[in-house]
Order: structure tokens, then C-alpha cells, then sequence
């Protein structure tokens, strides 16, 4: 069959099967075979041009699944479209480099060689999105493509996205072999029996886990989600600043009324560096000492240090009788808010791509939030950042006991970005059974519980609030207390296997 198509056909035909299963098609049962039309290409070309055929299913998914940061509007087309194609180009070497090793593994091994594959495959994974990788870019785990499947990502748990992306590639292992492998026909029904127990057995094993957790006996707080759906273009308009500050504040007047403890405003909910404009400072306090109430503030901030002024994306803490804090975003969108690798060499300062030349912050912020008699001790991502595992580990490690994230996705449009970003939410509260309590600026808001499930959410294009009381003080999670382990044993598993490879005798193509 696979014979009727080129390989750079079943290549092409690999990444679209892995973009419908990506948000926001959610197509996740595809994502179970999405790899077998590239594998069965390269054993069709005898193994030989695993990197093109690797690069081609690459391009195609990755500039079907983020063609979305073509959409920018807070910058100009050609930029935003440069932006796009670079990252579809450099994403796509990330394939091109996994479909390398397994045609090198098959060259060898066979095809019982792609049963390291899972291995090899979350080890690409953990190296292109980890943290202290200057071009780190976590958003497209194949975790995402369960989205649909909430008992699917309970594995996360145990070994964060890295688990759910060995899953979904073990899957289609298993059956390239019994499709492609020279299995008996005794090994045949063995291998179906494997594979049935293995998806019934992780169903039932998630949804065990999902009753469980939202049975546990917790206390909570209530939190109101504000989503103001404005204009970002007309947002900061100087004569209107102060009107939809106000206007967010009447929102907030709204979930008080419903008991609200805390209030989470969406990324630069403030149309100003809210430190130096303190006629909104006194604004936003007085609401705060007079309902008893705390209030996430997203806005921006700058600092003079050297003569010089730094920029940073932040959001504002405000308790009853607390100074307020402040918290500036760790993990700067490439080429977008930070040119990368500009500390090393500044000559790379002078370029200009429409960024915002921001600043890094320091810290993992974690402040207390509520009432006077009611405290929660929050923390919070901006944007980009819920999609990296690592920064949000932080917080937990800083004692969170609940999690925000604002975001202002209004430059994307109606796009597949904020379905994108909504899953990558729905990972960080499985992996550390904690409420997220996610405030986008024009959609879409959300109250994720600690299974992963939405209990609340406002659409995209929609102004509305969110009033839900958020479960706190759940146990730890495995991941939390471990972290990447999973993630490092298939590293290590992935390096004994390409040893194997190396010292290996080649092996007539099958």
C-alpha cells in the first residue's frame, strides 16, 4: 500500500495527520498513528534520507499548527510572517534530527530498532523544549495532541508531558511492528493483546485518578476571573486609559457582589507602567482596602539601573494591608518581547523586529491573596510562560498552593493559538494537581481544576467574569517532588540505545 505514495508524500502525509490532532481539531485517536506513514517511508527508501523525510513531516505540522503567529497584529505582517517561518524552519530540525536516529536505527537494527523509538522521541522533545536552552520552545509537546482525553493526561503526574508524548509514540510503535515488523503470527496476537490492555488499562487508569482527585477532601477560595475583550490597539490610546480602568474595575464589582476573595485581571489589563501612573495605583488599592479583596493586576513595568532604563512584563500583587509586589515575566517570547542570545553579544541590541526589548525577571513570585480571613498563596505566568513546564515548576517548588495565568491573546485573533494555550494550561494543573486560574484578555478565560478539567471558561471574543471557588491543598504529585526524571531515564535509555546503533552491524532494510 504504502507503495502507491512517494515517501515525501507519506512524509507530508505524517504532519497533517499530527496537526489534526492538535488543538484546537483535537483529533487525538489520529495522533496514535501519525507517525506511521513517516516510518513507513523511510524503510521504503531503505533508510536512507531520514532527515529530509524527518524535516518535511516537521514543516508541515509545524507551520499547519502555529501558522497562527502569522496573525500578530501588534506588529507588521512581513514581520510577524518572518517570525512564523523561522520558527516553522528551525522547529522542523527538531523531526528532521529524530527521523535521522530512527533511519539510522532501521539501517541497523531493522525495524524491531523502532521499538526505541518512545525513548528516542522524548528525549528530542525534552532537549528542544528545556528551559535553559537559549531557543527553548516547549508549545508543541506531543501531550497536547490528548487534549481531548483528559484520563489520557492524568499520566502527567507522574512524568509530566514527557509520559503523555511516550504514550502517544508507543503507540505507534506497536503498531508499525504489527503492520511492518516480521512478527509471528503467535507474537501478533500477543503484541494486540499488549496494545489493548495498554489503552484500556491507561483509561481506566486516569479516569480512577480524576475521581479520586476530585473527591479529595480540600478547602478553597473564591476567585473571580475577569475577561475584558478590548481592543488592543485601542486599550492604550492615552484618552482612554483611564475609562477602561474604570471599566475593569465595574467587572470586578461584579464577582465582589458573588464573594469573590481574589481577582485575576489578564495580562496588561493596565493600558500603563502602573508604578509611575499613581492615580490607577490609588485606583486599584482603594477597590482592594474597601472590599477586602486582592487583585492580579497584569501591566507594565520599568526600571532605571545604570543610567539606562529596563522594561519588563508584569503583574501587580494587591492584598488588604500588604504592599503590593511585583512579579516580571521569567520566559520572553524569541524575537518578540527578546532578541535571544543579546546578553552574549549586544551587538545583536541594534536589530529591530518590532520586539519590546524586554527584561527577564528573577523571581518565582509567590504572595499571599485573598481576604483578611480567607489567604491563598498564588503565583502567576504570563503568556508564553504556562507552556514551560520548568518556570511553572518553580512556583510549586516556592510553595504555591494555587496558580494563575494572564495572558492577552488578542493579537492572535480567532485563531488556533488560544486553543493552544488554554491546553497547555490544562497540562500544569494535571502535573501538580493545583487550580489554574487563567485571565486572557479577550479569550479564553478558564477555572482548570486539579484534574485538568474546566469547570468554568468564557469564549473567545466574549467580555464576561468568572466567580468559582478554586480547591486548594492537594497532595504533591510525583512530578512535583521529582521533576524530569522520566524525561532523563529516556535520555539515558536514548544514549545506550544509539550506542547499540553505533556498534551495530548494518541490517538488510525490512
Amino acid at each position: 500500500m504504502t507503495k502507491r505514495f512517494t515517501p515525501e508524500t507519506l512524509a507530508i502525509i505524517s504532519g497533517l495527520l499530527f496537526t489534526l490532532s492538535f488543538p484546537p481539531f483535537d483529533m487525538f485517536f489520529v495522533a496514535w498513528v501519525a507517525w506511521l506513514p513517516l516510518w513507513a517511508a523511510l524503510q521504503q527508501d531503505g533508510w536512507r534520507r531520514g532527515f529530509k523525510l524527518g524535516y518535511i513531516t516537521g514543516f508541515v505540522f509545524t507551520l499547519t499548527s502555529l501558522n497562527w503567529i502569522a496573525n500578530n497584529s501588534g506588529t507588521s505582517f512581513w514581520i510577524a510572517s518572518a517570525s512564523m517561518m523561522g520558527s516553522v524552519a528551525y522547529l522542523s530540525l527538531w523531526f528532521g534530527l529524530f527521523s535521522l536516529i530512527i533511519a539510522r536505527t532501521g539501517r541497523h537494527l531493522g525495524t524491531k530498532g523502532l521499538w526505541l523509538a518512545p525513548a528516542f522521541w522524548v528525549s528530542i522533545e525534552f532537549l528542544y523544549s528545556y528551559h535553559g536552552y537559549t531557543l527553548a520552545f516547549p508549545w508543541l509537546s506531543l501531550a497536547m495532541t490528548q487534549n481531548f482525553v483528559l484520563p489520557i493526561q492524568q499520566l502527567a503526574e507522574y512524568g509530566g508531558i514527557y509520559a503523555i508524548s511516550f504514550w502517544v509514540v508507543l503507540l505507534n510503535t506497536i503498531l508499525f511492528q504489527l503492520e511492518f515488523g516480521k512478527l509471528t503470527v503467535r507474537t501478533q496476537q500477543l503484541v494486540w493483546g499488549i496494545l489493548a490492555f495498554i489503552i484500556v488499562g491507561s483509561f481506566i487508569f486516569g479516569a480512577v485518578r480524576m475521581k479520586v482527585v476530585g473527591q479529595e477532601d480540600t478547602s478553597t477560595i473564591r476567585v473571580g476571573i475577569i475577561q475584558t475583550n478590548l481592543d488592543p490597539h485601542q486599550k492604550w490610546v492615552r484618552s482612554k486609559k483611564t475609562q477602561h480602568l474604570e471599566a475593569i474595575l465595574e467587572q470586578s464589582r461584579k464577582v465582589v457582589q458573588d464573594s469573590a476573595r481574589i481577582v485575576i485581571w489578564p495580562e496588561s489589563a493596565v493600558p500603563a507602567h502602573l508604578k509611575y501612573y499613581p492615580q490607577f495605583d490609588r485606583k486599584i488599592r482603594k477597590f482592594v482596602e474597601k472590599n477586602a479583596v486582592s487583585v492580579l493586576a497584569g501591566a507594565l513595568h520599568h526600571e532605571e539601573k545604570n543610567g539606562e532604563y529596563q522594561f519588563f512584563n508584569s503583574a501587580f500583587f494587591y492584598s488588604p494591608g500588604m504592599p503590593m509586589a511585583i512579579y516580571s515575566k521569567q520566559g520572553l517570547v524569541p524575537f518578540a518581547e527578546r532578541i535571544p542570545m543579546v546578553e552574549t553579544f549586544p551587538i545583536l541590541a541594534s536589530l529591530n523586529f518590532g520586539q519590546a526589548n524586554f527584561q527577564p525577571g528573577k523571581e518565582s513570585l509567590v504572595y499571599p491573596m485573598g481576604s483578611r480571613d480567607e489567604v491563598a498563596d498564588m503565583g502567576t505566568l504570563i503568556c508564553y510562560e504556562s507552556a514551560d513546564p520548568f518556570i511553572f515548576k518553580q512556583f510549586i517548588d516556592n510553595d504555591a498552593d494555587l496558580m494563575s495565568i494572564i495572558t492577552n491573546d488578542a493579537w492572535l485573533g480567532n485563531s488556533p493559538g488560544p486553543y493552544q494555550h488554554l491546553a497547555a494550561g490544562r497540562l500544569r494543573a494535571i502535573e501538580h494537581r493545583i487550580s489554574v486560574v487563567r485571565a486572557a484578555q479577550t479569550g479564553i478565560s478558564a477555572m482548570i481544576l486539579p484534574t485538568g478539567r474546566i469547570a468554568a471558561a468564557i469564549p473567545l471574543g466574549q467580555k464576561g467574569e468568572i466567580v468559582y471557588d478554586a480547591p486548594l491543598g492537594l497532595e504533591r504529585t510525583f512530578y512535583s517532588r521529582h521533576g524530569n526524571v522520566f524525561a532523563l531515564a529516556m535520555l539515558l535509555l536514548s544514549s545506550l540505545g544509539l550506542l547499540l546503533v553505533v556498534f551495530s552491524r548494518s541490517s538488510k532494510p525490512s
